[in-house]
């Protein structure tokens, strides 16, 4: 009996010993299995899409203003809703803050993007844009006002309105300029049918007066949205969105704003799948706020839609002023849990020991598929080192046939730029890509990617100086992997984290 009891105690022993090693070896190698808590890289609103957002640092928490998009048919649209965030990863819905006015009469039948900003005696002033195209009001779009305690419940102030002499007026940024004791607001507009951002000044935040155009667009004649100024460090930013076909945030600065603007030889952070973009320096560094907007019909191949989910850059400051983007350092270290996929298609050129895969430039097409992303927000790493100064290598989705997929991010050599197809590689010879940016890509060169995956939504940093984010409609639970196309580049180091 005595030996029975201590037959049974052992084989308890033993069983705990195992299911307390496969719980370990589970939690931390599989994937898909680590509990997240409901963090989001990419959030979106739970009954609509995010708009251009206006972001809003009050010293303890980032307060992400942003123009809703309900598409639900009302007479009105685009009221402005709040989250709020400590770590960019969980995100507080605080819903709507400022409503528009069901009203064809009325001058906030939809709302605009605009800017907070708190007075000497603690009061929020958020500045926005009171649209109504319909003819029933004097003017197409005029600058508003409203006030707050809280920045959660705000009280308009509709007198204190006014009117820019031009349809196209909106988009106010305020700042306080302490060296003039005034305040600066820049509005969005047009001159001699070029886009134009022009400055208006106050003194109370009720009563502004014109000063002068503060910036001509000096790219094209294009309208310059959703601007931002602001000084970080020794160096002065400006910021706005090209409204025309590319679509693309740019960027200028300078350590004196009476000496005029540099631009950058890269003056963009981001394609066109990162639009109307703001800056705003928050626990004592940079980011910029932007959305990937939805698609056409949601098809992989139809054109972007207005608003969609929150992207977001940090921003680091490099020794000459310039800006280079990085991934958000609380969703890198959150991410910090490694998990393995398994593999379920691969050429010769993927070594399985080394984990190495060295494409050969011979072929027409190499690839390594792995089994099904995860749907737990995941981060990506991996390295590449550039042999010859030709073909192309990249990554493709939705490999439903465990070969290659259609919808595809591609570091195009031969072309030098980084590349979005929404089309399978055989068709990209004689396709156009959706998202194109120059990239330098030269024999001997290393590479460095990072990239953040959650939902339909995909950013890749290079190198820390650009970034590429799209929308992929069937990312989530489907193959996905690596290809070369007469390519002699080796992809290495290939990490995977949740």
């Amino acid at each position: 009996m005595k030996k029975c009891s201590l037959l049974i105690m052992a084989l308890v022993l033993v069983f705990l010993l195992v299911a307390c090693q496969t719980v370990t070896t589970v939690s931390t190698t599989a994937k898909d299995v680590i509990d997240q808590g409901g963090i989001s890289v990419f959030p979106i609103q739970s009954d609509g899409f995010i708009g251009d957002p206006m972001p809003y640092f009050d010293g303890e928490k980032l307060n992400l203003f942003y123009l809703h998009d309900a598409r639900d048919g009302n007479k009105g649209f685009h009221p402005w809703y709040l989250m709020q965030t400590s770590d960019f990863l969980s995100w507080s819905d605080q819903g709507e803050a400022i409503p528009y006015v069901s009203d064809y009469a009325s001058q906030d039948l939809a709302l605009g993007t605009g800017s907070v900003i708190q007075d000497a005696n603690g009061l929020y002033h958020a500045y926005y844009t009171g649209f109504n195209g319909t003819g029933n009001v004097d003017f197409k779009e005029m600058i508003q006002h409203a006030t707050s305690t809280d920045l959660i419940h705000w009280t308009k102030i509709p007198e204190d309105g006014f009117y820019g002499g031009v349809n196209d007026f909106r988009d106010p940024y305020v700042l306080y300029m302490e060296d003039e004791g005034m305040y600066w607001m820049l509005i969005t507009s047009r001159v001699n049918n070029t886009g134009v951002i022009k400055l208006y000044k106050s003194s109370n935040l009720s009563d502004w007066t014109y000063s002068k155009v503060f910036f001509w667009n000096d790219a094209g004649t294009w309208n310059m949205e959703c601007p931002t100024l602001i000084k970080y460090g020794d160096y002065w930013y400006l910021s706005y969105s090209e409204q025309g076909s590319n679509r693309i945030v740019h960027y200028r600065y300078t350590q004196d704003l009476s000496t005029g603007w540099t631009i950058p030889d890269q003056d963009y952070f981001d394609g066109i799948g990162f639009y109307a973009g703001r800056i705003e320096q928050a626990f004592g560094r940079l980011f910029a706020f932007g959305w990937v907007g939805t698609k056409e019909h949601d098809y992989d191949g139809g054109g972007f839609n207005w608003a969609g989910n929150l992207v977001t850059h940090e921003l680091i400051q490099n020794p000459d002023g310039t800006l280079s983007p990085v991934p958000v350092q609380e969703v890198v270290d959150t991410l910090n849990h490694e998990v393995e996929y398994n593999t379920i298609a691969k050429t010769n050129s993927y070594d399985e020991i080394a984990k190495t895969l060295t494409f050969d430039i011979r072929n027409g097409y190499d690839s390594l598929i792995y089994d099904n992303l995860a749907t737990n927000v995941t981060r990506l790493t991996f390295d590449v080192s550039i042999q010859s100064q030709s073909g192309s290598f990249g990554m493709t989705f939705y490999a439903d046939e465990a070969v290659f997929g259609p919808v595809n991010i591609v570091f195009n050599v031969t072309d030098q730029a980084l590349e979005f197809y929404n089309v399978t590689p055989s068709q990209m010879a004689r396709s156009t890509p959706q998202i194109s940016l120059p990239f330098t890509m030269t024999s001997g060169m290393a590479i460095h990617a990072t990239v953040l995956l959650e939902d339909q939504c995909a950013s890749i940093y290079v190198n820390d100086v650009l970034v590429l984010t799209t929308r992929m409609y069937f990312l989530e639970d489907y193959p996905f992997g690596f290809f070369g196309m007469k390519s002699d580049a080796v992809i290495s180091n290939i990490h995977f984290w949740e």
